[in-house]
């Protein structure tokens, strides 16, 4: 792997290195990847879910798409290091596959996911096609907005909070447009490995009332995701983030992604630790 910092790196180059890391490598009865370390030493939570479905997929029934996962962080993933992966059929149906995968580093677990394959039926011609309202009126496109680098593979184009109601909360607490702007293959199972990465994406937004500063004090427990949609993440997302219960020192959030037609491509719900500072 390159020792190159990502941030001196060619948008072709970010995408190559990216794709190393979500490359999984059969050994015995695992498949072995290494976490990437320019996130420092802790994994961000979207990479291991991308490594994830990069290792869920490996073995993908034929003609079945990923469409649905949930999650549970169990212990920070060091950056840098080997993460072994082991997946575990539950049930092959005629419509659906479940399977469940543990991921283990330095003989530990560090996540466990159950996750399901289908292929997307014939619902379409029949009239139930429905979307939830569209992408709010006055959100400006990419193109009218400053464009900059987030983290591997990705730039993005930050639109930021909705404004507060009267009582104080916000419809939207996190909100932006993403995509990778270096041309990927045609693998739907890497794309859809890439959307998992970005719904963990939420920036503060978990955090409603103290929307400035950084992450810290904000840990994911547990990740569910649901991709509607075959996605081309070449194409620019719209990600409108919403904050729905900050109680007990956890908070939940909830997540859509919207393709520039304003269809749902790709939902989410997240429940994390809150820790105040000290």
């Amino acid at each position: 792997m390159s020792t190159q910092a990502p941030e001196s790196m060619s948008a072709e180059e970010r995408a190559s290195l990216v794709r190393a890391h979500l490359a999984v490598t059969p050994r015995d009865d695992v498949l072995v990847a290494t976490a990437p370390d320019w996130f420092g030493p802790v994994l961000f939570g979207g990479f291991v879910l991308a490594q994830a479905v990069a290792a869920a997929t490996h073995a993908a029934p034929p003609g079945r798409r990923l469409h649905s996962l949930h999650a549970y962080f169990l212990r920070p993933v060091a950056g840098g290091e080997e993460v072994r992966y082991q997946n575990e059929v539950v049930r092959v149906g005629r419509t659906f596959s479940t399977t469940a995968l543990r991921a283990e580093q330095n003989g530990k677990p560090v996540l466990t996911m159950t996750f399901s394959f289908t292929d997307d039926g014939d619902g379409d011609r029949d009239g139930y096609v429905y979307d939830l309202g569209a992408i709010g009126t006055g959100v400006p496109l990419p193109e009218d907005v400053e464009v900059g680098d987030g983290p591997p593979p990705w730039e993005a184009a930050g639109i930021g909070p909705s404004d507060p109601a009267r009582d104080g909360t916000r419809e939207s607490t996190h909100r932006m447009w993403f995509r990778v702007p270096a041309p990927l293959p045609d693998d739907p199972h890497l794309h859809t490995a890439l959307m998992a990465y970005a719904t963990d994406w939420t920036g503060v937004g978990g955090r409603p009332l103290h929307l400035e500063g950084d992450t810290q004090g904000m840990i994911s427990l547990d990740h569910a995701a649901w991709f509607h949609r075959p996605a081309n993440v070449n194409e620019w997302h719209f990600y409108d983030v919403q904050s729905l219960v900050n109680a007990g020192g956890r908070g939940l959030v909830r997540g859509v992604v919207r393709d520039r037609e304003g269809r749902v491509v790709a939902s989410m719900a997240q429940e994390m630790l809150l820790i105040p500072p000290a």
